[in-house]
């Protein structure tokens, strides 16, 4: 049987409890749930509001990265972005030659 893979690390209980409050405070920071949009506010994915808009994923993506799409319609929750959907349709009304009509 070949060791060579094998490891052993010593470590104290002080250094487990530090390693876990570093995994929870990456957790906590990845997972901060913008409050952007109202908890009542259906929330769509980038998929669904480009089909609700129109539009490419990759357009709707290009839109929010450079600030066509206003801030507070969209949120990030983990690392999936999503989209208020009343928002959207409020952006929809206000920039109908961007949007292609169904």
């Amino acid at each position: 049987m070949k060791m060579a893979n094998v490891l052993f690390y010593t470590h104290s209980k002080d250094d487990l409890v530090r390693a876990v409050r570093l995994v929870i405070n990456e957790i906590r920071q990845t997972e901060l749930v913008d409050s952007s949009i109202p908890a009542d506010d259906e929330k769509l994915s980038q998929k669904a509001a480009s089909v609700l808009l129109g539009i490419s994923v990759t357009t709707i993506i290009d839109w929010r990265k450079s600030g066509k799409i206003p801030r507070d319609a969209y949120m990030r929750i983990g690392r999936p972005i999503f989209y208020s959907k009343k928002k959207l349709l409020e952006y929809a009304r206000n920039n109908k030659s961007l949007v292609k009509s169904s």
